[in-house]
């Protein structure tokens, strides 16, 4: 499971995901995100309560299919059905656990001010400009995955489209095999190359940009369409002590409340700033 450290005391925190989806982390220590951590979950204890009525009531649509029907398989669906459901349940009630848990143990003596600033942004603080960029697919693993697994079907598409052509008459459409594979390379082009020349636009201010250290105020997960994304609102002040307030997507889906980030600015225009969790680019601290 990922950690991150908490941002009051240090210590490792265990960031619980569910589908690319991360609940609201908390330290079981200091108490660092406990009440947050809390009222997300008291958020969901509305639709907790109904997922097992929609899996009675799809079971018992499906038992009445069956019986109908005189098929034995429609018996199962409503079992797998209600294993998918069950997976949230399981992740909320162990959820409410851990925090009923941490409320009880946590050590009154453990620091709840100190601002921790981790090895990784002291060696961005310590790197000489112009920074080197290396590209990435932060938070894309599912992607990655999935793009992985249609490689694969194109290539068996290719070989089977290819065998079937040449027993056609006539040798078949010759451009038939390569349909599979352009439906692949027209998935690729949506996700690693428009990524990477949105990137490109980000490159000078982690290259060249000024580097300041920002408070991360709030995080939420947003809905859009039928899927979600991390967003976090951040505040950081400039050399010349101007304060900047901005909001970003979090590709990482590790960013929380009272975090240290690092943000890259435009000197002339601090309202130009990039914090890299926002970016599939990222500031290589390899000197080679």
């Amino acid at each position: 499971m990922k950690s991150i450290a908490c941002p009051r005391c240090g210590s490792p925190v265990p960031l619980r995901r569910f589908l690319n989806a991360t609940t609201k982390p908390f330290c079981a220590r200091c108490g660092w995100n406990l009440d947050r951590a809390e009222a997300a979950i008291a958020n969901n204890q509305v639709t907790m309560k109904l997922i097992p009525l929609a899996i009675a009531a799809v079971g018992v649509f499906f038992a009445c299919m069956a019986a109908r029907t005189g098929s034995p398989v429609l018996f199962w669906l409503p079992a797998l059905f209600a294993a998918i459901l069950l997976l949230p349940i399981w992740g909320y009630f162990s959820a409410r656990r851990a925090i009923a848990a941490a409320k009880t143990s946590i050590h009154p003596a453990a620091p709840v001010s100190q601002t921790i600033l981790d090895a990784s942004l002291q060696q961005l603080q310590a790197l000489p400009r112009p920074r080197r960029i290396r590209f990435r697919f932060q938070g894309s693993v599912a992607a990655a995955i999935a793009l992985l697994l249609m490689a694969v079907f194109a290539l068996v598409g290719v070989f089977l489209s290819a065998h079937a052509s040449r027993n056609l008459p006539h040798g078949g459409d010759s451009f038939a095999p390569f349909v599979p594979m352009l439906s692949v390379l027209a998935v690729f082009l949506v996700i690693v190359i428009l990524p990477w020349v949105r990137a490109k636009r980000d490159a000078p201010l982690l290259r060249d940009g000024e580097l300041a250290f920002a408070r991360v105020t709030s995080q939420q997960t947003v809905q859009q369409g039928k899927t979600s994304y991390s967003r976090i609102d951040y505040e950081f002040k400039t050399s010349s002590g101007q304060l900047i307030r901005n909001s970003a997507k979090d590709l990482s889906q590790a960013v929380f409340e009272e975090m240290t980030i690092p943000v890259f600015y435009d000197p002339l225009d601090p309202a130009r700033n990039l914090t890299p969790c926002a970016t599939y680019l990222r500031v290589s601290t390899d000197p080679f």
